[in-house]
């Protein structure tokens, strides 16, 4: 019986022994892997690289999407703008007025300065 026991007690201590060296083995790994600088650093890079290219992606298509309505928008301005300037004849004078007055005034200060 005092056999059996010592089997047991031998068997256990290469149990305990066989998990301290793979926990010793993870230990080097890991310490390994955080003394590589090199390697964390093109980890690192390529990270960033990814991020900035999902978010690029995010942008582009966010660009698009509001390009697409701006687009609309002013389609839809342009053909109001008869309408309206029929319907407010004055103030479409005094704003194309106001127009002529500022690029004559600015073609003005552009010759006389020189």
């Amino acid at each position: 019986m005092k056999h059996r026991d010592d089997i047991s007690e031998t068997e256990a201590l290469r149990l305990e022994l066989e998990q301290t060296r793979q926990h010793l083995a993870d230990t080097v790994q890991e310490l390994t892997h955080q003394l590589n600088v090199p390697r964390r650093l093109k980890e690192s890079a390529a990270e960033a690289g990814s991020r900035v290219k999902a978010n690029a992606g995010i942008a582009g298509e966010r660009i698009r999407t509001n390009a697409g309505y701006a687009g609309l928008r002013v389609k839809d301005t342009a053909t109001q703008v008869p309408a309206l300037t029929k319907q407010h004849p004055k103030t479409t004078a005094a704003v194309g007025g106001a127009v002529l007055l500022g690029a004559g005034a600015a073609a003005w200060l552009a010759t006389r300065s020189k």
